[in-house]
């Protein structure tokens, strides 16, 4: 879990506050050791006469004074003008701002941001080992998994459904407009052929037809099917016609049997000639496949599918939104189960996790490249936000209590010379 803006700046703060009483400690322990400097010259200065000792003293504790103002001269003059007196080169890092922005900027892009040191950083991280280990946790992949669901969730919500659905019917029109529908049929009709599935259908019809002449509650329906197909109207045909009536249906009934229980029957084979026949137009006669692709596209163009295309994309919304707002939606667990085969797959195979982090370094490359330049002038932009002040006050407080130590050891330092001057100078 990523802590939040607001806890980051508090802690950010507390950081700071902690390098300032730091640092003031150490300004403090800098400045105690010039004030003992300064009273040790003090007391030596008026015991010299009652012992040579006391010059060595007086000597060391001079000299100590002289380091001691020195190194916290040089020290305040990086960062403002020592006493507020404007003298000559000093505040130096507020003066320098803009420079010191650049010439960071430059430093990092010709000396960290290049293309041999990421790639030998990414090549000793070996990003796809880890990138594996993680995704075989199962806790991450499922958690990846309801966060892709999420994401789905929140682009569905944010979606364009109208020109989704829009677009979704167009293209489907295409497709289907530019599908070969004689090819496909008569495909599927040798394969028909194939399985022997004619001959079935035929017995399924014949079958049917037979148990349909069965049933006398429809041989009335037959009877008036023959006069309007024949469109007989005179009554004395139309009695002889109903008187004939059962002779007609007990010949129907005899020819389907007859057909049903040979299988050599002529009319078996005229109806495979004829859908034999139909698979040949379908592929080789022009006449055959313009008729096909005109009905086709009157077909598409027709309302009915039309309408029924433009509901295409509501009815995947609402399955996939149905699935989505479900306990374990289906979309999550496939993500996750993606995840977990991809985890194995990095653990396994030395061969993909070598091709990800070459893919890795040579993605790299091309950033650095793109976005070299960019490193360093963010750096300089970002020292520019900052005024003399607050930029004096970073910097301080980054490296200010160790530049203490300047001004201690200077002290110590400077007391050693000048005993060891006046040393010498009493041996001389």
């Amino acid at each position: 879990m990523q802590p939040s803006p607001d806890l980051i700046a508090q802690l950010d703060q507390s950081t700071d506050q902690l390098k300032r009483a730091r640092l003031r400690n150490m300004q403090w322990l800098a400045a105690g050791l010039l004030l003992l400097a300064a009273l040790v010259f003090a007391v030596a200065r008026s015991q010299r006469g009652r012992h040579p000792a006391w010059g060595y003293v007086e000597a060391f504790a001079e000299a100590a004074m002289v380091g001691a103002i020195a190194d916290w001269f040089a020290v305040v003059a990086l960062f403002r003008h020592p006493l507020g007196i404007p003298l000559w080169h000093t505040a130096i890092i507020p003066n320098s701002k803009a420079d010191i922005g650049r010439s960071l900027g430059a430093f990092v892009e010709n000396h960290f941001i290049t293309e041999q040191g990421i790639a030998e950083r990414i090549a000793q991280a070996d990003p796809a080992a880890r990138l594996g280990a993680w995704l075989r946790e199962e806790a991450h992949a499922r958690q990846l998994g309801m966060t892709g669901a999420g994401v789905a969730k929140q682009l569905l919500a944010m979606a364009d459904h109208e020109q989704l659905g829009r677009l979704l019917r167009e293209q489907a029109s295409g497709y289907l407009g530019q599908l070969n529908v004689s090819d496909v049929a008569a495909d599927c009709i040798d394969a028909l052929i194939a399985d022997g599935k004619p001959q079935e259908l035929l017995d399924f019809l014949l079958d049917r037809s037979a148990a349909y002449l069965d049933d006398e509650r429809h041989h009335t329906a037959i009877g008036d099917f023959v006069l309007g197909a024949f469109q007989i109207e005179n009554a004395l045909v139309k009695k002889a016609v109903k008187a004939y009536e059962p002779r007609m249906i007990a010949s129907l009934q005899k020819f389907a049997l007859t057909v049903r229980i040979d299988p050599a029957h002529p009319l078996r084979q005229r109806i495979a000639g004829w859908i034999a026949d139909s698979a040949l137009h379908l592929k080789a006669d022009p006449q055959w496949q313009e008729t096909v692709r005109r009905y086709q596209l009157q077909l598409i163009a027709s309302d009915t599918v039309q309408a029924m295309l433009g509901e295409l994309w509501d009815a995947i919304r609402a399955r996939v939104l149905a699935d989505l707002h479900a306990d374990a939606p289906v979309l999550a667990q496939a993500i996750a189960s993606l995840a977990r085969n991809t985890g194995q797959v990095l653990g396994e195979d030395k061969t993909a996790r070598a091709w990800l982090n070459d893919a890795i370094v040579a993605g790299s490359g091309s950033l650095v490249r793109r976005y070299r330049g960019e490193v360093g002038a963010f750096i300089a932009a970002r020292l520019d936000s900052w005024s003399k002040d607050e930029m004096s006050e970073r910097i301080e407080l980054a490296i200010g209590r160790d530049l203490q130590f300047i001004r201690i050891n200077g002290t110590i330092v400077g007391g050693l010379a000048g005993l060891l001057i006046y040393s010498v100078s009493q041996a001389v």
